[in-house]
């Protein structure tokens, strides 16, 4: 796949280079370049706030719109044209609960705007959309296009209420006066027309521009119109007396976006150079000149608070400045399957289960990607700090150091096949590329952290400075299991993994065991809003899976926690009770309810399964801490641990606490981690469902409705695509279950049908 590099600095700007500056210097007598992945991201058309300031919305050449959390730095979900095309403007309205997308198809697409729920879409023009604003009162929606059309809908039903032939080649960008009366369009001609909202009707031609107008904006009192035309000048009007008020034109490139601040005395210009100037417009002076930023500013504007500007750029960027000193403060980073990255110009970041993988470093022929270091500056409460302003970013990372690399020596990468019910060996070579060591080897079975404990004939067979060889066994499950190896130096820098999947053959051995254990919270009141079948969800597979005994599995030990039952030592005691468990065993989890997340004093971010009617502040005490679950897990010797996660009902609830978030801390010490939903997405329940969508999918494919091979089994595989592609459907694209790190498991059945 093709890559788009650059070269930077050091650590930290090696992550601000996703900006694409170009900045070299030398690293160890060689450039370190960047690669931001080609496909996965694609210019930032445009950009709007909510109006309490929290959430931001983005749209763009990666064919989605995206909601950002402005307090976590997260992308919340992704809103999906259909079909997939590149979406080239939004609007908001003003409760900040409708979001309307214009696309490169000229469809017309209204969503709920913090559930995700497409509540309409119709084609609205021939050619497609450039500009789309949504009127002050928040009942309709006006649409321009390349057809020269300008159009009127309705925001609740998308019903037509006029359409009017605006006299321009094309229409490029609107702009609504408060009052709700008057519509400004410019266009390709390079005039900048008045139309009456309440019939479409063109009232005049108040000003024009040498080239195309490529940027409205009308203050916030209504008093002034402010154009940017392609030849770079700026031009204010007098709407009471619809003359020209003050114009004058930047030294270098064109306009395309205009904002005014809350006082309505600076104007923001984002240009087309990658500049963004602040300008005392009625002074015509020039008060603040942001450094360039990349190839094209395709939106800014003045945050809520007015301290902060946010920016859209051509390469993929959002961007959050201090106003005081015009300092980058945040970049962020969003991908077409939905992961994300946000990040310092220090190099501190967070991201998704995977959102670092699209971004590595080059230093001569080798590559790392960003990831492999994520030990050292994934840190999400910096990332939340700067966004309370609470932290401001420092100078670049003094060092870099270069990942070790690691040999799967035995079994071999091949596929290959055991006999007999011996242990596996598992030899591994770890080498440092620097002056950092080894300091350990992570052995993954099936997805999980091997325990230290779980070996037997551990033995060291060669350390040294930059070498490290082990040799040990481990227990394996009959059928097919993957086997993963991470080397990890001195500096908390990790290897790629070494990779081998294999299928153990056994002959005259029982059938695995199968542990289950179900927990559903759905009475949280009065702290947080009640659920309907959280309880009846875990039941329900409580059940399902019981059925399974006697067939694949030789015994089933169910167990279901509901209601009150769901206290954290409960939950704690359950796992004790399937001590018995052995590495030839199965263990499947499932977890419905709220989930939250808290920082505790030292800053760290902890995470929470909520049990029935915990108390807001007493979430540390009654909640369950996913890592103390997990310490509790490490305890037992399961060979194939699958953990179905439905405990973010609630996006108000989550706080940051997304199902994916969740899955991707706990993926290394579970496995398999399936969750109900991605990002802060809403998992949903529905009475003509009897069940939340995740659970109601899950039930259908294990009763045989996943079974798309007809061979009585249902696979891993098999269930996997069934409960994703049912749920998207379900919720009509607003819910999409998710695997972190998929390619790390080999396909195993599941169940089999009977």
């Amino acid at each position: 796949m093709s890559r788009t590099s650059c070269t930077v600095s050091r650590i930290a700007a090696m992550i601000a280079a996703l900006c694409f500056l170009p900045v070299a210097v030398l690293f160890s007598q060689q450039s370190v370049r960047l690669h931001l992945e080609e496909g996965k991201s694609g210019a930032v058309w445009d950009i709007v706030q909510s109006p309490d300031g929290k959430t931001l919305y983005s749209c763009g050449r990666d064919s989605s719109a995206k909601s950002w959390n402005l307090v976590t730095g997260e992308c919340i979900r992704m809103f999906r044209p259909q079909p997939a095309t590149l979406v080239t403007a939004i609007a908001l309205d003003y409760t900040g609960t409708r979001l309307a997308a214009g696309d490169m198809n000229g469809t017309l697409t209204v969503w709920n705007a913090r559930s995700g729920i497409r509540y309409f879409d119709i084609p609205a023009h021939r050619l497609y959309i450039t500009d789309i604003a949504i009127t002050p009162d928040g009942k309709s929606v006006l649409t321009a296009g390349r057809d020269g059309v300008l159009r009127r809908w309705s925001l609740d039903d998308g019903q037509e209420l006029w359409t009017v032939q605006s006299g321009m080649r094309w229409i490029q960008s609107l702009a609504t006066t408060p009052d709700g009366t008057m519509i400004a369009a410019g266009g390709q001609d390079g005039s900048v027309g008045l139309f009456r909202l309440s019939d479409g009707a063109r009232e005049a031609t108040i000003g024009r521009h040498a080239r195309r107008v490529m940027a409205l904006h009308v203050s916030d009192d209504g008093r002034y119109l402010f154009s940017g035309g392609a030849e770079g000048a700026l031009h204010a009007y007098d709407l009471s007396t619809r003359s020209v008020y003050r114009q004058f034109t930047l030294d270098a490139g064109y306009a395309h976006s205009l904002h005014l601040d809350r006082m309505g005395e600076k104007l923001l210009v984002g240009s087309m150079n990658g500049l963004m100037e602040v300008w005392d417009w009625k002074k015509r002076l020039r008060s603040a000149k942001l450094p360039a930023a990349s190839y094209g500013t395709m939106k800014s504007l003045f945050d809520a608070d007015g301290k902060r500007l946010l920016s859209a750029h051509t390469d993929g960027t959002i961007r959050l400045w201090n106003m005081q000193d015009a300092a980058l403060l945040l970049s962020m980073a969003g991908f077409s399957d939905g992961q994300w990255l946000s990040f310092t110009p220090d190099g501190y970041y967070d991201c998704s289960s995977f959102g670092d993988r699209y971004v590595t470093w080059r230093s001569g022929d080798d590559v790392y990607p960003i990831e492999r270091y994520r030990d050292l500056y994934r840190r999400p409460g910096i990332i939340e700090d700067v966004l309370r302003g609470g932290y401001t970013p420092g100078t670049a990372q003094a060092s870099f150091t270069l990942p070790p690399s690691v040999r799967l020596l035995s079994p071999r990468v091949q596929q290959l096949f055991v006999f007999g019910s011996e242990k596996l060996e598992v030899v591994v070579e770890a080498e440092a590329r620097d002056i950092a060591r080894i300091e350990r080897v992570l052995v993954y079975f099936n997805g999980r952290l091997v325990n230290h404990d779980a070996f037997t004939d551990y033995d060291v067979i060669q350390k040294n400075d930059t070498l490290l060889r082990i040799r040990a066994r481990i227990p394996v499950l009959p059928g097919r299991n993957s086997i993963d190896v991470v080397a990890v130096n001195a500096t908390r820098v990790r290897s790629a993994a070494a990779s081998a999947h294999i299928t153990v053959l056994t002959t005259g051995q029982r059938n695995p065991d199968l542990y289950v254990l179900t927990v559903g919270a759905d009475r949280y009141t009065p702290d947080y809003p009640d659920l309907q079948f959280a309880s009846v969800d875990a039941e329900s597979l409580k059940d399902e899976l019981s059925r399974q005994e006697g067939g694949m599995y030789q015994r089933v030990y169910p167990k279901a926690l509901t209601g009150n039952g769901t206290t954290k030592d409960n939950i704690v005691a359950a796992l004790k009770e399937f001590r018995d468990i052995t590495s030839r065993d199965v263990l499947v989890l499932f977890f419905s309810g709220h989930g939250v997340r808290q920082r505790d004093k030292s800053g760290k971010q902890r995470y929470y399964f909520l049990p029935a009617g915990t108390r807001r502040d007493k979430v540390s005490t009654q909640g369950l801490a996913w890592e103390d679950f997990t310490a509790e897990l490490r305890k037992l010797n399961a060979g194939r641990v699958i953990l179905l996660l439905d405990a973010c009902h609630s996006g108000d609830v989550s706080a940051g606490a997304s199902n994916e978030k969740v899955a991707a801390a706990l993926a290394g010490e579970a496995g398999i981690v399936f969750t109900s939903s991605s990002g802060n997405e809403y998992s949903y329940e529905d009475p003509s469902w009897g069940h939340g969508a995740f659970t109601k999918a899950l039930l259908d494919g294990l009763r045989g409705a996943a079974d798309f091979t007809k061979d009585n089994v249902v696979d891993w595989s098999e269930l996997q695509l069934y409960v994703s592609t049912s749920v998207r459907g379900l919720t009509k694209g607003s819910q999409n279950p998710m695997v972190p790190r998929l390619e790390q498991f080999a396909n195993f059945d599941v169940v089999r049908i009977r």
